[in-house]
């Protein structure tokens, strides 16, 4: 594993549990076993490795999420169920620290970069949405414009202090936010 690597999965493992704002450079270096200096060597600072990290995972995810949808030995309701399965794993890790970091005045550059993640996911979720409206898998009296809206509010919620105060921990917020969105209050079969 090179220092890069060293660096990256000792800061991921640290900030997904405490939050990226009670980490501090100097025990990332510790941990990885690496310098001051060659932590410097591959990140400005600690916000340059918080998007790194985000980066790499975030395109991960939507390799995953663009071969999914557009898997065609699938269905709708298939793919909408991996969908899930495949966020309710990835906040898994998440601590609600870190969650709660990305909301703390100082975290301006990091909310930046995660909200452009954020428009590219919902982009790719309004074309998969309109492709299943074509081909009549999905409900057709739904306007994909107020589902997108309703998204985008879920995503604020999401973001909010009083969200993240009602839930233990992220998986179990992003399964109940994302079951309210898809199945409503019915019953999930």
């Amino acid at each position: 594993m090179t220092k890069k690597e060293q660096i990256e999965q000792t800061a991921r493992e640290l900030f997904w549990k405490y939050g990226f704002k009670k980490v501090s450079i100097e025990e990332i270096c510790k941990k990885a076993g690496v310098s001051r200096k060659t932590y410097y060597t591959y990140f400005s600072n600690k916000p340059a490795l918080v998007i790194a990290l985000l980066e790499k995972m975030t395109n991960e995810m939507l390799e995953i999420y663009d071969r999914l949808i557009h898997d065609e030995t699938k269905t709708f309701s298939e793919k909408m169920t991996e969908i899930l399965s495949i966020k309710f794993q990835m906040n898994k890790d998440f601590s609600m620290e870190f969650v709660s970091d990305f909301f703390h005045p100082d975290s301006v550059e990091i909310l930046e970069y995660f909200n452009g993640l954020i428009a590219k996911s919902m982009q790719m979720t309004r074309n998969f949405f309109e492709e299943a409206q074509k081909k009549g898998e999905m409900n057709s009296n739904l306007s994909i414009d107020f589902v997108m809206w309703n998204m985008q509010k879920q995503m604020e919620l999401f973001m909010s202090s009083e969200s993240v105060a009602m839930f233990k921990d992220t998986e179990s917020m992003t399964r109940q936010m994302s079951e309210l969105m898809i199945y409503g209050v019915m019953p999930v079969k």
